[in-house]
């Protein structure tokens, strides 16, 4: 392993991805959806919504998708005219929305493209040393995450409960004002959030590395006391939940549909909401190890 680090990834730490701060104008990556002729622009119309199946959705617009074959399809990954990366899919259930048509896909095949065969072959050997990974797991998040994934605080709250954690399986679509999240079934918030049917999403402003990872690992069972944050929080206009005082926006979501997709729960959700605390903001991201090497993106070193 110290062979092939040396050899291939010389003075760069090894890992799965790396974090970023960014204004979302400043992403360098497009996504478009493909099939025969038709080849449409996705980027902010798509999200991962499940990592066991693999399993992603896109948004096509009703003039678009009338004439788009959705039972099998592609998903490209590109910067300026470079192919970084693409996945085939499978059509799972078409969901019609007000203006529009969330597609749901399972993951078929995927392809990366970055640096050369050797150190995409190195790269995922390396990280086989963990009985967890398999090659198909490895290539497929790698595609996934060819394309910056925002890191978002989820916030929900009743009368005797209370979880704040982030997420990055997760996507919005403003021309339908829908929020498309995808939650671990093993979160014990997740059946709150069905059964009150709200919830509530913050940017990562401001917020350091560590504080997410914390929020990531506090127990869902028993999170951290808000006493005990390191933060402040004010509470949202309309349910009441707490948002954290490092996040620039936030929108409360009314979740209109649910679908089990494996490891993770599928919640559509309307933006009910919208609030902007400061007049510019950014978030963290997600970018795979390879879409990270050549890219102007600058690192945030933490655990997360």
């Amino acid at each position: 392993m110290n062979l092939i680090k040396r050899t291939f990834f010389k003075n760069t730490k090894i890992q799965t991805f790396f974090i970023t701060r960014l204004p979302a104008a400043a992403i360098e990556e497009k996504v478009f959806l493909k099939s025969g002729k038709h080849n449409f622009d996705v980027t902010r119309h798509h999200a991962m919504i499940c990592l066991d199946p693999f399993c992603i959705a896109a948004w096509l617009a009703k003039d678009e998708a009338s004439i788009f074959d959705s039972a099998t399809a592609a998903l490209r990954f590109l910067k300026g005219r470079n192919l970084n990366a693409s996945i085939k899919v499978s059509l799972i259930e078409k969901i019609n929305t007000e203006t529009g048509v969330l597609l749901l896909y399972k993951v078929e095949k995927a392809k990366n493209y970055q640096l050369t065969v050797l150190h995409r072959l190195a790269l995922f050997a390396y990280f086989l040393r963990a009985k967890t990974n398999t090659f198909y797991s490895r290539k497929v998040i790698s595609a996934l995450y060819s394309y910056p994934r925002s890191i978002i605080i989820v916030s929900y709250r009743d009368e005797e409960y209370y979880n704040i954690f982030p997420m990055d399986i997760q996507g919005y679509i403003e021309e339908e004002g829908l929020y498309i999240l995808g939650l671990r079934t093993t979160n014990v918030t997740l059946n709150k959030i069905l059964d009150a049917k709200k919830v509530v999403v913050c940017d990562s402003d401001t917020v350091d590395i560590n504080t997410v990872y914390n929020l990531g690992k506090h127990p869902s069972t028993s999170p951290t006391k808000i006493a005990d944050m390191p933060f402040g929080v004010t509470e949202s206009e309309q349910f009441g939940f707490f948002v954290p005082d490092f996040t620039g926006s936030y929108k409360e979501i009314e979740i209109i549909q649910n679908k089990k997709m494996g490891y993770h729960m599928l919640m559509i959700g309307k933006v009910v909401n919208s609030k902007k605390l400061k007049e510019k903001s950014e978030s963290l991201y997600h970018v795979g190890f390879l879409q990270f090497q050549k890219s102007n993106y600058k690192s945030i070193d933490g655990l997360f």
